[in-house]
């Protein structure tokens, strides 16, 4: 049989002599080039040895990435950023999530689970939105990881999202909230679930959990009216105790959607809802307006957006269940250094006065005070001392004061400075001689201007609550009387007289009805 000729063909003769000088030229005459020959074999498998290791060193965060993004097929643009939000190791693979997202501005949120070598063990689920970016946190319960998302995007002044809470057994990861299944299977029941249930609702992130909103029926983008989101209920994932109790977060999270509906939000426009995710929720100390809540919130389309409020809230709520008007200190936006930093400046004010006892001691009474956010020259009266001769008698007690069994009271005590109305009332309300202390008890006040009066009592040497009045009292000092004018229903005014019994107390002793 012949085989043709090639380039790399090569004559041999069938002699055993011919055979022989073949062989002797390969192994005698060419010792060297045949050592540096097989030295360079060896070498060349040493290298490929070393790319082997290489390729078993740690993935870095680069080509964890574009592994991850490759099999979306989702096109953002051309200069396409990236981001590793997080990894969590199992047994049998790594979960991650990356965001992707371009100048448009676009986003997509990845997750994959990927073996070694950041290669995919399995299908992604990639979903996205424009105008804002994904968020996510991680927690262990009971031995499972579990990853919390948040998908939020807006378009001309409407906005939209979507969450989900995915559980990863080490190596292969499920939804177990707001549905239970598969997403990645787009013909499954899940999937269907999954966009039906957030076709009016939405959600953003809070500690432990999600805050969702449902959707109003009668909102008009662009347009004063019924805002886009209300907040509907918190759902806690975690096991964590919370810093605060969840009906405390619910107003939080009202006054905060009041507060920054037409102002103080990330777009800076009107009718905005759902823009701030709290982030933290410190409470502070109580005072005679009610306990301080410090909040941070960050915004939903930027991380370096940051927002910060004090507020007061009354610590006890009506037998309804209802509460009184909270009372906003300060509000501020910001990065979060320029929030805290607000935050941490001191923002009380000190007033002194002096009062008389009937014995004739001089006492000083100091009220620390904070200006509201919107009201400035309404102050809430945080905290009252009185002192004698430098020395400290009393200390108005907040859990003291807000138990006391007046419905008024529980608004608190404020002072309006510069104002005709609503300062410090200061006289002997009771005729002993000593002057007696009164305080505006509500904030706002459509028409009567309910005072809390505290009686200085000589045998205790303090300051006792008596009684809470509709409004500023007129004294008959000839009868020892006590008359209060009270403002009724339009075209009505009511006169009430008091008189003080012997054990202290007001009686009323002649009320009626006049017309203006």
């Amino acid at each position: 049989m012949s085989f043709p000729e090639t380039r790399l063909s090569t004559h041999m003769s069938g002699s055993s002599k011919e055979t022989e000088r073949r062989l002797r030229n390969l192994f005698v005459r060419h010792k060297r080039p045949a050592l540096v020959l097989a030295a360079a074999v060896t070498l060349c498998i040493c290298l490929c040895g070393g790319l082997v290791a290489c390729k078993m060193l740690p993935v870095n965060d680069e080509i964890r990435l574009e592994e991850l993004y490759d099999p979306t097929g989702t096109s953002l643009g051309e200069d396409v950023q990236q981001e590793l939000l997080t990894c969590i190791d199992g047994e049998n693979g790594t979960l991650v999530a990356g965001h992707y997202y371009d100048d448009y501005p676009r986003y997509t949120l990845v997750i994959g689970v990927e073996g070694e070598n950041a290669q995919l063990l399995g299908p992604v689920y990639s979903t996205g939105s424009s105008g804002g970016m994904p968020h996510i946190s991680t927690f262990q319960k009971d031995g499972v990881d579990y990853l919390l998302y948040t998908v939020n995007g807006g378009h001309q002044g409407s906005t939209y999202g979507e969450a989900g809470l995915i559980a990863f057994d080490g190596a292969d990861f499920t939804w177990v909230w707001p549905v239970e299944g598969d997403l990645r299977q787009q013909d499954s029941q899940a999937w269907a679930d999954y966009q039906a249930y957030w076709e009016d609702k939405l959600a953003l992130l809070c500690p432990g959990g999600v805050e969702l909103f449902q959707q109003s029926e009668h909102f008009v983008p662009m347009s004063p009216g019924d805002k886009q989101w209300y907040f509907s209920q918190r759902i806690r994932f975690t096991q964590e105790e919370p810093a605060v109790p969840d009906e405390i977060m619910d107003r939080l999270r009202n006054i905060l959607e009041d507060a920054t509906r037409d102002q103080n939000n990330p777009w800076r426009a009107n009718n905005t809802s759902a823009q701030w995710q709290i982030a933290q929720v410190t409470p502070g100390e109580d005072t005679l307006c009610g306990r301080r809540y410090t909040l941070l919130a960050t915004s939903v389309w930027n991380e370096a957006d940051w927002l910060g409020m004090e507020v007061l809230l009354d610590i006890v709520s009506d037998d309804d269940g209802t509460y009184n008007v909270p009372c906003m200190l300060r509000i501020a936006t910001g990065s979060r250094e320029e929030v805290e930093d607000f935050l941490a400046e001191e923002n009380r004010q000190t007033e002194t006065l002096s009062l008389t006892t009937a014995s004739g001691r001089k006492l000083s009474v100091e009220l620390e005070m904070e200006p509201l956010y919107q009201e400035p020259n309404y102050l809430a009266v945080e905290q009252i001392r009185v002192y004698e001769n430098g020395t400290l008698l009393q200390t108005f007690e907040p859990k003291a004061v807000w138990s006391i069994e007046s419905f008024y009271l529980n608004e608190g005590m404020f002072m309006i400075r510069n104002g005709s109305v609503g300062g410090l009332d200061v006289r002997d309300l009771n005729f002993d001689g000593s002057s007696d202390l009164g305080i505006l008890a509500v904030y706002p006040f459509p028409y009567n201007l309910p005072y809390a009066w505290f009686l200085w009592n000589e045998a205790e040497s303090r300051f006792v609550f008596s009684t809470c009045l509709f409004s500023d009292p007129t004294l008959n000092e000839a009868n020892q009387q006590v008359v209060e004018h009270i403002r009724g229903d339009v075209g009505r005014r009511e006169e009430a007289v008091y008189v003080w019994t012997a054990d202290g107390k007001l009686e009323q002793i002649s009320y009626r009805q006049l017309s203006w």
